[in-house]
C-alpha cells in the first residue's frame, strides 16, 4: 500500500508527442482520403471519440491542445465523450512522460479544469480547458462523465467548480457534464466479490465491491451525441452535484452517515489534489523541477448522499434509485493486501441492505430492510421501471435499455433477496 518515489537523471527520451497528431491525421484521413491513398470508408461525414481513464485524460489534453483542425483546416473530430477521466489530463507530451500515471497529485498541468475561462485564486493563474477551441469557433461536441470515484480521488468536481470549491460554474455551449451518481471507475464487478479485475489478491476491498453497470447510461451518451452533432439536437442538460443545491460537498460530511452504517468503513483520510509548481518551460509542457514544489490544496469536493449512503445527484441508475444496497465510489483496501487506511484507487463499495426486519434488529442496521421496502420482487422492479422510464423521458437513458435495467435489477434481487447468482 505504498509508493516509493525516486528521482534521478535520465538520457534517451523516446519522442511521445506525436500521438495527437496521428490521431488527428488518421481520423481526417478516414473522413477525406488523402492524394496519395484514398478513404478507407467512403462516405464517412462525422468521427467522434471514446476515451476512458487514461484515453480520456488523452482526449481532455487534445481538446486543450486543440489538435482538432486538421492540415487542410477541417475539424478532425465532430464529438468526444471524456470518461472517468475527472479533471486529469496527463503525460502525454514530456519528455520521459509516462502515459499511465494518474494520480492527482502527479500531473503537473491540472489547470486550468473547466471548458470555460476560470481563474486560480490562489495563483491569479487565468485559464480555459476550452481556450483554443473556442478562440477559433470550433464546433467540437464535447461530454465528461465521471463516476463517484473521481469525486472521491477529489478532482472531478473541479471541472464544474472554482478551483478553491466554492461556487459552481456552468459550462459552455458545447460542453456537458454528466455523474454516474454510485458507481465506481469501471463497469462494476458481478457476481459479488470483495475482489477485482486485476490478479487474485492485489485488489482486494474491505467492502464488496460495485456492482452497478453504467453501460446503458454511456449508450445514451453517445445517441445524443449523435444527434447533437448531426441533427443539431441540443444534449440533455449537464447533469451532476451542484454546491448551491447542497449536493456536492466536503469528504467529511459524509462520515456522519457513514458512521451509522455497520461496515461501512468511510475513509478518515482523503485524497487532497494540490497545486504543484513544476515550473514548466515557456511555450512547453516541459517540467523544470522535479520532484515539484508542493503549494496549497486545490477544493475537491464529493457527491453527498441520503440516510442509506446514496448518492441524491447526477444520473442516478434505476437500480440505485431503487435500491437493495448503498452504492459507493469508495472502499478502502482490504488488510490482506497492505493499507487498509486508504483507498483503493477506481474502486467502489456495495454494502447490502438487510434482507429482513428480523435480520435488521438483530445487526442493529438503522437502514430499512428489503422487507419493509418492497412487499415483493414484482413490487421492487414495477419501482425499477418507473425510474428507468423517468430517465428515458430525460433523455439520459435510451428506451431499449429499459429492458436491460429491469435484468439487472432483477440479477441484484436473486441475489441479495434469494442467495441465487445470475453470470
Amino acid at each position: 500500500g505504498r509508493l516509493y518515489q525516486v528521482v534521478y537523471t535520465a538520457e534517451g527520451a523516446p519522442v511521445i508527442g506525436l500521438s495527437f497528431a496521428a490521431l488527428r491525421d488518421c481520423v481526417s484521413w478516414i473522413k477525406h482520403g488523402s492524394d496519395d491513398v484514398p478513404s478507407p470508408a467512403n462516405g464517412i461525414e462525422f468521427a467522434y471519440a471514446y476515451g476512458r481513464s487514461q484515453t480520456g485524460r488523452f482526449l481532455r489534453t487534445f481538446v486543450h491542445n486543440d489538435f482538432n483542425r486538421d492540415e487542410e483546416g477541417r475539424e478532425a473530430l465532430d464529438g468526444l465523450i471524456a470518461n472517468v477521466a475527472g479533471g486529469m489530463r496527463g503525460e502525454f507530451n514530456q519528455r520521459f512522460g509516462q502515459n499511465s500515471k494518474d494520480r492527482n497529485n502527479m500531473m503537473h498541468q491540472l489547470f486550468p479544469f473547466t471548458s470555460v475561462e476560470q481563474t486560480d485564486l490562489e495563483t491569479e493563474e487565468v485559464g480555459s480547458l476550452h481556450k483554443k477551441l473556442d478562440k477559433r469557433g470550433s464546433p467540437l461536441k464535447v461530454m465528461y462523465t465521471n463516476t463517484s470515484a473521481e469525486y472521491h480521488r477529489a478532482d472531478a468536481s473541479l471541472i464544474h467548480t472554482d478551483t478553491e470549491g466554492r461556487t459552481d460554474i456552468e459550462q459552455g455551449s458545447n460542453t456537458r457534464v454528466y455523474h454516474f451518481a454510485g458507481t465506481e471507475h469501471g463497469l462494476g464487478v458481478w457476481p459479488p466479490t470483495d475482489e477485482g479485475f486485476i490478479v487474485t489478491g492485489t485488489e482486494r476491498s474491505q467492502n464488496m465491491r460495485s456492482v452497478i453497470d453504467y453501460s446503458p447510461l454511456l449508450r445514451a451518451c453517445l445517441l445524443n451525441l449523435d444527434a447533437w452533432v448531426t441533427q443539431g439536437i441540443g444534449a440533455p442538460h449537464s447533469k451532476h452535484p451542484r454546491i448551491k443545491e447542497g449536493t456536492l460537498v466536503s469528504p467529511s460530511e459524509l462520515s456522519r452517515v457513514f458512521s451509522q452504517i455497520r461496515g461501512a468503513n468511510y475513509p478518515k483520510r482523503h485524497a487532497i489534489p494540490r497545486r504543484r509548481g513544476f515550473l514548466p518551460e515557456d511555450g512547453t509542457e516541459h517540467p523544470e523541477i522535479l520532484p515539484p514544489e508542493v503549494g496549497e490544496a486545490y477544493g475537491g469536493l464529493v457527491p453527498a448522499v441520503n440516510s442509506d449512503g446514496n448518492e441524491t445527484a447526477g444520473i442516478i441508475a434505476p437500480e440505485i434509485a431503487v435500491p437493495l444496497a448503498t452504492h459507493t465510489g469508495w472502499t478502502l483496501r482490504h488488510p490482506d493486501i497492505g493499507g487498509e487506511s486508504q483507498l483503493l484507487m477506481f474502486a467502489g463499495g456495495t454494502i447490502p441492505f438487510c434482507s429482513t426486519e428480523h435480520e435488521r434488529r438483530e445487526v442493529g442496521d438503522h437502514r430499512p430492510s428489503i422487507e419493509e421496502r418492497y412487499s415483493d420482487r414484482r413490487d421492487y422492479l414495477d419501482k425499477v421501471r418507473v425510474e428507468a422510464e423517468e430517465l428515458v423521458e430525460q433523455h439520459y437513458l435510451l428506451k431499449r435499455d429499459i429492458d436491460i435495467s429491469l435484468e439487472l435489477a432483477s440479477r441484484m434481487w436473486d441475489y441479495f433477496v434469494s442467495g441465487k447468482t445470475q453470470e
